[in-house]
């Protein structure tokens, strides 16, 4: 047996150009995601590569929304959220409840094919951005390409969350259960509560949707090239956006 280091799939990024590294598969990089992200995203630096991240994220959130959609009761579920909200329902708001319900799973396709690529741009110039005023070293540029890999990469850790999810939603009952309240992952799957922000709280608590925070650190340092405490700013605000959706639940 060699006594030679095994060679990662995804060094000596560093001591290449980005003419020289041959493009990474959509498999490689889903699975460097989990086995060896630091020298992915040091390689996706040199070589951006995010198309195959954001159609695979498209696909993933279409399976777990339209698998949960065909199988909730929409209209309980807005009903409770309504009155939750201090508002009475009455019989023409239930006649549009049980009209929108029939549409469900077709509008959350659409929102999702239409929505996640205009999130995905947003977050990359955002990303990109950051990656600009916080660049470590003064030589170094970022381009939009490398925030759009910042944008749709990390996120590829959640990929068995949605799987999973699916799953869950076609093999067991949902009724008025939210996605994140029927995944095992979740906190809000063992904790059920009536109180609207720690149920939220609790959805957000998943060890995917937390990992996805380490990946987001890993790709603004490794591949925008960012001081870390830009990266740690990054996830900062991210956090900032999940405390929100807590803060204003209704």
């Amino acid at each position: 047996m060699s006594d030679e280091p095994r060679q990662s799939l995804y060094g000596g990024a560093d001591a290449r150009s980005a003419d020289d590294i041959k493009p990474l598969g959509l498999m490689d990089i889903l699975s460097g995601v989990f086995s060896e992200p630091v020298e992915l995203f040091k390689r996706l630096s040199k070589k951006p590569q995010w198309i195959g991240a954001l159609v695979l994220t498209i696909v993933m959130a279409l399976l777990l929304t339209v698998a949960w959609a065909y199988k909730v009761d929409a209209v309980e579920l807005s009903r409770m959220q309504m009155e939750s909200a201090g508002i009475q329902v009455t019989g023409d708001m239930e006649r549009n409840l049980e009209m929108g319900a029939k549409f469900l799973g077709p509008i959350s396709a659409v929102s999702v094919i239409f929505m996640t690529p205009i999130v995905v741009f947003i977050l990359g110039l955002i990303w990109w951005g950051v990656g600009l005023m916080f660049r470590e070293d003064p030589n170094w540029r970022p381009t939009y390409m490398h925030g759009l890999v910042v944008a749709t990469v990390p996120g590829l850790v959640t990929v068995p969350y949605s799987l999973i999810g699916a799953l869950m939603a076609i093999l067991k009952p949902v009724g008025t259960l939210r996605p994140d309240q029927i995944i095992p992952s979740s906190l809000g799957y063992w904790l059920q509560t009536d109180n609207p922000k720690l149920s939220i709280l609790y959805g957000k608590i998943d060890i995917f949707l937390l990992a996805g925070y380490v990946m987001l650190f890993f790709a603004v340092r490794h591949t925008l090239r960012a001081k870390p405490w830009g990266a740690a700013l990054c996830v900062a605000l991210s956090l900032a956006v999940a405390a929100f959706s807590v803060i204003f639940a209704k």
